[in-house]
């Protein structure tokens, strides 16, 4: 099978005077046997459903006009298999991935200049490691039920085989085809419900938990491999990638900086009511929260460690959109205010909503159009 996509993000308002925007391209080919190809060893499987050697390679190119492309080779062998109609696993014990940045302009290189961390999102990346997933999902299996649920579980393991037999450390890196890899462990789970309401009406939730941390090879986790938080599919009142890590205040130091921030750890949940209005026609009403923190504190970026007080530096945002859902795809407009800024001395911004003053609309109302439900 050969498959391809083309996506754009674009969010306005907030008071950045940065941009944003996102255009991402790429395919996939994928070359399926049905029974599990495994060297001296027979696998057979339960529940009475076909298993498969998967073979893939694909190609994506991430494009911030403004600022960078990246480049991103990935390949990968491994087995998928159903274990019922509800449950899936996938495990790829060859996963690779490499990562190259192209067309870096002079606007990114000022604000590397002055902000080193962002350095790590031009490096180029050599992943070379397995991962295992395994899912839960109500929904696509068709079940008529009034609570579908759907649960994902990410295993990812990068540079253990490779750091074993190359020794690498801290001290002495190992290197791969002429390149360093990377290793890390990283554990991530998202967790939905969606309730139906009526004949066509929803209540749909989201818990996503994610946690990574580098070691011997390397000192942080690849920047693809880093999770974020803010963008049309997250905080919805905030500008992507720009809340966190942790209580760090990049926007109120300096609103001419990229806003790439990016983390170790992460904690997010949101909650939508989605009332069908007229056809095609759907409307929400939606809260959302979370933020990332660093596995370890960035001198460069106080309160960018996570703590024990991790809840009270969560980000909260509100807001309420409309949908026109044509079946094969939704349009989608989301227009969102902050309720916390964790980074903030008077953090709460309920007291402060001043929809009526075009200066505090300018400020804080993020617009959001996008493609396909958040979640």
């Amino acid at each position: 099978t050969i498959s391809a996509y083309v996506g754009a993000e674009t969010q306005t308002g907030g008071k950045v005077t940065t941009g944003s925007n996102a255009f991402r391209t790429g395919a996939e080919a994928n070359f399926s046997i049905p029974r599990f190809i495994i060297p001296f060893f027979d696998v057979r499987t339960r529940g009475g459903y076909m298993p498969r050697t998967n073979i893939r390679l694909g190609y994506d190119i991430l494009n911030r006009r403004e600022y960078y492309s990246l480049n991103q080779f990935r390949g990968g062998l491994g087995y998928i298999w159903k274990e019922s109609l509800t449950k899936q696993h996938e495990f790829y014990p060859i996963n690779i991935n490499y990562v190259q940045p192209l067309n870096i302009t002079e606007k990114f290189l000022d604000s590397v200049g002055r902000y080193t961390y962002l350095r790590r999102v031009i490096d180029s990346q050599f992943i070379i490691g397995s991962t295992y997933q395994f899912n839960y999902n109500q929904v696509v299996a068709g079940l008529q039920k009034t609570n579908n649920f759907f649960f994902n579980g990410l295993a990812d393991f990068s540079g253990n085989i490779a750091g074993l037999l190359t020794g690498a450390s801290k001290e002495n890196p190992g290197i791969i085809l002429g390149r360093r890899f990377n290793q890390y462990i990283k554990l991530e789970t998202e967790g939905r419900s969606n309730r139906k309401i009526g004949a066509k009406s929803s209540w749909a939730n989201r818990l996503l938990i994610g946690y990574g941390i580098p070691y011997g090879n390397s000192e942080q986790l690849p920047y693809i491999k880093q999770f974020f938080a803010g963008g049309t599919n997250s905080i919805r009142a905030f500008r992507s990638r720009t809340v966190g890590p942790g209580t760090f205040p990049l926007l109120a130091l300096d609103k001419t900086v990229f806003p790439d921030q990016t983390g170790d750890i992460r904690l997010e949940a949101n909650t939508e009511f989605r009332p069908h209005i007229s056809g095609p026609i759907y409307g929400a009403a939606f809260i959302d929260a979370g933020n990332i923190w660093l596995a370890k504190e960035d001198s460069t970026r106080p309160g960018s460690a996570f703590s024990k007080n991790f809840l009270n530096e969560l980000a909260i945002g509100a807001g309420v959109g409309i949908r026109v859902d044509i079946t094969m795809f939704v349009i989608r407009l989301d227009v969102a205010f902050p309720i916390k800024k964790p980074w903030e001395e008077n953090p709460w911004y309920l007291r402060q909503l001043q929809f009526n003053k075009k200066e505090w609309r300018r400020e804080n109302v993020v617009y959001n159009l996008a493609i396909g439900y958040p979640f």
